[in-house]
């Protein structure tokens, strides 16, 4: 029995890309039946096996969408087919196909997980029964899938916020795991630097590196780029651009948020995208960036739902960024300066300066928290001598030497460690630390609060987590002192800026010949060149402007 021609389903009741096993040992049947499906559904792709042993190589070759499968093959059975299927995906649509129309069969299979059971000796509504029958089949395990991935994904993102204080890191794991757990093509994460709202730095990418690259100047991207995702920095509202007519977005969607371009058109395809959608990033009112999301023609479709969730995402990293600036900005009304020493050695720091000789003092000169949660100290020493610095570090489990450099005055020493480090510690809980200094087993950490009562919440930390700590000073500094305070010309710099210069001026970088690469600062801060570079030239173009204003 030959099943007949069906018209195609109707747009609203397709599914797309969807690639179909069929299984017979009948190879006429087989034929006309997967024509019959592709010719009722332009999205089905029906490849054709023959036999049991045939079956199970195409469905290690072709990885299906589903598979439909006769019972009795020449070489075995459909339930055969069905546990090898079973034993790699326990949800992979599996339509079993018989002749027999025994109900011990039906039973055995729905038994044994087939997703459906359809006999062959039917009417002339075969073929309209079986495209429907995987079409809702895929269409329901997409969905429940689709809606796993969402509850992992808000899962995720409260595990990212709770796991790192690093920003960083923070930023690159939500690129992760949207372009990981959801499929799209390419994200990245932009912040508007220096109040600038024209200009957007990268600061996290996953999948679209190279697009980004083209996109990008000196490390920056403008509003006035050709990237339609800036677009929704500048209108403050969620922007999608679709290039091609594409089954990736859903049509109310783009009626909503959807707008035109042509000078993107030609990149887009270049870098085989087929849509770019905008989510502007804030907190409390207060712009801080943009998500960036770009899909594929292999890209799941985005719907209300994904939309929903790129949502909620956008909202968390603007809650995200702003609570991590306010725990690490320059806090310009700080009024409270505290020096507390903590004699544990637990400490890396304090550890490696009881290795030390004697009263040999260790200044931090620039300190850098890595994505991966390493902290990467540059140190002054005045010690002359290399291998009295790597043999303490030998002795200290908890840091570890990276480089070693000679100079006039000493040693400069780049140190390494895992552990947990008393400066994040105190950024974490508002604090500002302004100096790092140890010796004799003993760390003295400089820093300034806003108020006093920041200064008990930084003792409680860290006396919960270190023996031995106590305040040796604190004093206050009225705020008009502070803003009327005559030479720093740090002032106006971001966190980001002040660490990068620091760490370019005393690693070399502005030496001749040069003792660090921009690369090598790159490396260091976990980012791009262009990224680094551009907080170089903001920072320079800063501190001349303060020294020659005054």
């Amino acid at each position: 029995m030959v099943p007949n021609a069906v018209s195609g389903l109707p747009r609203e009741q397709q599914v797309s890309n969807v690639d179909i096993l069929l299984v017979d040992d009948d190879r006429q049947w087989a034929r006309v039946t997967a024509r019959l499906l592709e010719t009722a559904d332009d999205n089905f792709d029906v490849t054709i096996a023959n036999s049991l042993v045939g079956g199970r190589e195409q469905f290690q070759a072709t990885d299906p969408d589903c598979v439909i499968c006769d019972y009795q093959l020449g070489d075995g059975t459909g339930l055969n087919l069905l546990s090898t299927v079973r034993e790699r995906d326990p949800e992979r649509p599996f339509i079993l196909v018989t002749g027999r129309g025994d109900e011990t069969v039906a039973s055995e299979a729905i038994g044994r997980g087939v997703t459906d059971y359809i006999p062959k000796d039917r009417d002339s509504n075969d073929s309209t029964l079986l495209a429907t029958r995987v079409r809702n089949a895929v269409s329901s395990v997409r969905v429940r899938r689709q809606l796993d991935r969402e509850r992992r994904g808000k899962t995720e993102a409260l595990n990212i916020l709770t796991s790192t204080t690093s920003m960083g890191a923070l930023l690159s794991q939500f690129c992760r795991v949207l372009a990981d757990d959801h499929g799209y093509a390419g994200v990245w994460i932009g912040t508007i630097e220096d109040d600038d709202e024209r200009t957007v730095v990268p600061r996290a990418v996953e999948g679209c590196e190279a697009y980004l690259d083209t996109v990008a100047s000196s490390g920056t991207i403008s509003t006035e780029s050709v990237d339609p995702v800036l677009r929704a920095v500048e209108r403050d509202r969620p922007v999608i651009v679709a290039p091609t007519d594409t089954a990736v977005l859903e049509d109310g969607l783009v009626e909503q948020y959807g707008e035109t371009t042509t000078a993107w058109d030609s990149l887009a395809a270049e870098h085989r995208i087929v849509a770019a959608v905008g989510m502007p990033i804030s907190h409390d009112g207060v712009r801080a960036g943009v998500l960036g999301v770009y899909c594929s023609s292999q890209t799941s479709p985005l719907d209300s739902r994904q939309w929903s969730l790129l949502e909620e995402y956008s909202q968390i990293i603007g809650y995200a960024y702003r609570t991590a600036e306010l725990k690490r900005s320059l806090l310009s009304e700080q009024s409270v300066y505290v020096d507390i020493e903590i004699a544990d050695e637990t400490v890396p720091l304090a550890a490696l300066s009881a290795q030390l000789p004697s009263s040999t003092p260790l200044e931090v000169l620039s300190t850098i928290e890595q994505t991966d949660g390493t902290t990467l100290y540059l140190a002054a020493l005045p010690t002359t001598d290399p291998e009295t610095i790597r043999a303490a570090t030998e002795v200290c489990e908890s840091i570890e030497v990276e480089a070693v450099t000679q100079m006039d005055n000493g040693l400069r020493c780049e140190f390494s460690t895992t552990a947990q480090t008393p400066e994040d510690l105190l950024v974490s809980n508002g604090a500002r630390v302004q100096q790092t200094t140890a010796a004799d087993g003993t760390v003295t950490v400089s820093l300034s609060v806003v108020d006093h009562g920041v200064v008990s919440t930084v003792r409680e930390a860290l006396t919960s987590t270190y023996d031995s700590v106590r305040i040796t000073t604190l004093w206050n500094k009225h705020h008009d002192e502070v803003s009327t305070a005559v030479g720093d010309p740090l002032v106006d710099l971001t966190e980001k800026q002040r660490d990068v210069l620091s760490h370019a001026y005393f690693d070399g970088y502005f030496e001749q010949p040069r003792g660090v690469s921009a690369t090598e600062l790159a490396d260091k801060f976990d980012c791009s060149r262009p990224t680094v570079t551009q907080h170089m030239r903001a920072a320079q173009r800063k501190v001349f402007e303060q020294l020659f204003e005054q």
